[in-house]
């Protein structure tokens, strides 16, 4: 198959897939919407009854028995689907605002594995959960702070949508000065 210049295998050619296969392809997307949704209860009961002590559930412990199973090839699978899928489901806006309520706004919750800026003098300020040494590359509910977006002054909005419209500041004046209101220019 051919590479692009960053040496990603590129489609050049394809058949059309058959109508049997689009068939099929739409029933297993509707019958992941499915499970997705049974999966997101779950979850969601999950981390709700989670010991806000140690910040483990029943999840996080037995992603944790699966890590130190060895078994390779599923720890290649459960890596992909906690990175594209777990997250993804926990991350979705009814999920937060079920188990954090109001602090949704400043805060959210995941699943993840405690890491060294979680913990003691290395804590990174935004993560707002407790978590020790034995946390230490285990799977854990972790509660972050949410970077605060500043709120923009009318100048910026402004200038914003003036750059969108290209517009400059003679645009401005002149628009002002057709509305009947007359401008004193200061040199």
């Amino acid at each position: 198959m051919p590479k692009n210049k960053n040496g990603v295998a590129t489609l050049t050619s394809a058949k059309p897939p058959k109508y049997e296969d689009i068939k099929a392809v739409i029933e297993a997307g509707i019958t992941q919407v499915n499970e997705e949704f049974s999966m997101t209860q779950i979850i969601q009961q999950d981390l709700f009854t989670r010991d806000k002590k140690t910040n483990e559930t029943r999840l996080t412990k037995e992603l944790n028995k699966l890590f130190e199973s060895g078994e390779a090839e599923r720890i290649d699978k459960a890596k992909k689907w906690i990175k594209t899928r777990l997250q993804t489901l926990i991350k979705e806006k009814t999920v937060q605002e079920l188990l954090l309520g109001e602090e949704k706004k400043v805060k959210s919750l995941t699943i993840k594995k405690v890491k060294k800026t979680m913990i003691g003098e290395f804590k990174n300020e935004k993560y707002l959960s407790h978590h020790t040494e034995d946390d230490l590359g285990k799977f854990r509910v972790v509660i972050e702070a949410k970077k605060q977006t500043e709120e923009k002054t009318f100048e910026d909005e402004l200038i914003k949508l003036m750059d969108k419209h290209e517009k400059v500041v003679e645009d401005l004046i002149e628009f002002v000065e057709s509305q009947g209101i007359k401008l004193s220019k200061v040199a």
